[in-house]
């Protein structure tokens, strides 16, 4: 379950980002809607936001 868990941490640190910006762009450029992408996109936005949210919070303490 450890390694489970660590694969799913490293996975959402790097692709949060690329997919963050990318799946909006492949919709510009005609890519056919799909709910679960955009659920997707939504979790990674939650966590972008958690990162800035965190990183304000350790910079005011």
């Amino acid at each position: 379950m450890k390694k489970l868990y660590g694969t799913l941490i490293i996975f959402f640190y790097f692709v949060k980002y690329p997919y963050f910006f990318g799946l909006p762009i492949l919709y510009l450029m005609g890519f056919e809607k799909n709910l679960y992408f955009n659920l997707f996109w939504i979790v990674c936005v939650l966590l972008i936001l958690k990162d800035l949210f965190l990183t304000k919070k350790k910079k005011k303490d």
